[in-house]
């Protein structure tokens, strides 16, 4: 079975690449059947803030992919980095250090794939 990173950077100027990041992450898990963790980094991590506008919509994609068996993380020197804490971001979503996180993926072999 696959072991895919999908690595999420970019920011909310480019809400319809995030959505289909959360689209390919819960095909991947559910057609697919790998194993899926989104990694939310960078400009990324406004995806998952919970005080942004577009919240209702993220916040539906969130649910799904946890309902599919994704796992959730945001690195948590881009949260600081756009002023936002652990309690900004969607129940689910675990604070990583982003760079550590991936060299473990990798490790496990997991592929990288970034949105």
């Amino acid at each position: 079975m696959a072991k895919i990173l999908v690595m999420v950077n970019t920011g909310k100027d480019n809400i319809n690449t995030e959505m289909v990041a959360f689209n390919f992450s819960v095909k991947a898990a559910t057609v697919a059947k790998a194993t899926v963790e989104m990694l939310f980094i960078g400009r990324g991590v406004e995806a998952v803030n919970k005080r942004q506008q577009n919240s209702p919509q993220f916040e539906e994609q969130v649910k799904a992919a946890l309902a599919a068996g994704v796992a959730l993380t945001a690195c948590k020197v881009s949260l600081a980095m756009e002023g936002l804490t652990e309690a900004d971001i969607f129940d689910g979503v675990k604070p990583v250090l982003g760079a550590v996180e991936t060299n473990e993926k990798i490790e496990q072999g997991y592929s990288v794939v970034t949105f």
